[in-house]
């Protein structure tokens, strides 16, 4: 109860403090916008994409992660939501940087995971699902494909030979559809670091299979995401970045999401090193939390504003 009244009480006091509101947004946007092609996760905002895209013009944004629309998945989306989306990116003059699937997130055979969570999609269905994303992909105007590595089991080493073999055949699949997967590094996958995912892409040399680096997840399994998991990396193979906040207790026992100006991750340090290893690729805000007395939607706009103000630390 206590660690509840603390969070609420310290989200609060941030909320208040840092809202970015008026004439400040503008240059903080084009400051942090000209050298980053940054965007976020649409449904952070909206689950009404046009909703979100709007809200995202208002901050100078014009790079998009299309993940979930009008409520469901986009892989699950109609042909007509398909085509509404690839009108709305052209009407407000953004660009797709990924289009987000479930590919394997779900049981890899003969495995125990530890969550009970079910699959997303059955593993029967999952390179269905790909080319489906892959279709979404062509329809937007990106060539990459987020995907992960299956649900975690107890020790996750002992299947990395499994999941290689199987993102070798995912990314065989993306070659002839024509675009690229990003792997992402996922709290609940046998990927969940980036000394894990960069030991698994390593078994798996396919040119077109890369890192969707997400600094704040590693935390969650007591890595610290940046500087350390970022080094594991082969850089060329960083494709697409997710920047977020977290919070975690001493030793790193529990975190938790938090703003993206707050919290444990050196962003402006990993935005530096960015800069340094000549990255010029696309990077979202993900934000998945509700602080309270904010609604979603706001809680995302804060932490935009927020990693805006990092960005422009970064390049100052």
């Amino acid at each position: 109860m206590q660690r509840r009244t603390f969070l609420k009480n310290s989200m609060l006091a941030a909320g208040a403090a840092f809202w970015v509101r008026g004439a400040e947004l503008p240059g903080l946007a084009a400051q942090s916008l000209s050298r980053f092609k940054l965007g976020a996760i649409s449904d952070g905002f909206s689950q009404d994409f046009e909703e979100a895209l709007k809200i995202m013009k208002r901050y100078g944004l014009s790079w998009v992660e299309v993940r979930a629309i009008w409520g469901k998945y986009n892989t699950e989306a109609t042909p007509e939501e398909v085509r509404r989306v690839k009108g709305l990116l052209a009407r407000y003059e953004f660009k797709c940087s990924v289009v987000d699937s479930a590919l394997f997130k779900c049981t890899l055979p003969g495995t125990k995971p530890l969550s009970t969570e079910k699959d997303s999609y059955p593993y029967s269905g999952q390179l269905e699902l790909l080319k489906r994303a892959a279709e979404r992909c062509h329809a937007w105007g990106t060539d990459k494909v987020r995907g992960f590595t299956f649900w975690r089991v107890a020790e996750p080493e002992k299947v990395y030979s499994r999941v290689s073999e199987e993102l070798a055949k995912a990314a065989e699949v993306a070659r002839q559809e024509g675009v690229r997967l990003v792997i992402e590094n996922e709290e609940s996958c046998n990927a969940a670091t980036g000394h894990e995912t960069a030991a698994i892409l390593k078994m798996t040399p396919s040119p077109n299979l890369g890192f969707n680096w997400d600094v704040g997840n590693g935390y969650t399994r007591g890595e610290v995401s940046y500087p350390d998991g970022y080094n594991a990396l082969e850089k060329n193979r960083i494709w697409h970045l997710h920047l977020k906040g977290m919070q975690c207790s001493s030793g790193r026992t529990k975190c938790h999401e938090t703003f993206a100006d707050e919290g444990v991750i050196n962003l402006e340090g990993q935005l530096r090193a960015l800069l340094r290893d000549h990255y010029n690729g696309t990077m979202s805000l993900e934000c998945e939390f509700k602080a309270p007395g904010m609604t979603h939607q706001q809680t995302s706009e804060r932490s935009l504003e927020g990693l805006l103000r990092v960005a422009r630390r970064a390049l100052a």
